[in-house]
């Protein structure tokens, strides 16, 4: 009995730190995120780059396996076209973990005019080294 109490008492707080430490690493990716959006609403993909992994499965609808660079250059092109867009965060960032990937859920009102808008739900999922490996917007109703 002495054993399992003492077993107890040893293996309760690693738990604990465990648990904590996932949700500081959550914390840091929202944090991340918002840090994204802010440089996007600036149209400031130079700066945005740092933000993704070398390579990213996934970035928006089309894009598969594409290097940061690209999406830099994807992005630019983008804010040309569109010079007063930006995207307003609707609701709390919400975050969860699938295996060793951190996965944030973003809803808000994609402006591309500037005006008028469309109301999108983003998925961004980070590696372990807390870069983004996919970006993903879906145009969704009200």
């Amino acid at each position: 009995m002495h054993s399992i109490l003492w077993l107890f008492l040893f293996l309760f707080p690693a738990g604990i730190t465990s648990v904590c430490a996932q949700a500081n690493s959550m914390q840091d990716e929202k944090i991340l995120v918002q840090e994204l959006f802010k440089l996007r609403n600036e149209h400031n993909a130079d700066a945005a780059e740092k933000y993704f992994a070398n390579t990213v499965e996934v970035y928006m609808k089309y894009l598969r396996n594409v290097p940061r660079e690209k999406i830099t250059e994807v992005d630019k092109q983008f804010w040309k076209n569109h010079p007063h867009n930006k995207f307003e965060i609707t609701r709390p960032i919400t975050m969860h973990t699938e295996g060793h990937k951190t996965v944030a859920t973003i809803y808000g009102k994609e402006y591309l005019d500037g005006k008028s808008f469309k109301h999108e739900k983003i998925i961004i999922k980070f590696n372990r080294f807390k870069k983004i490996i996919y970006y993903r917007g879906f145009h969704i109703k009200p």
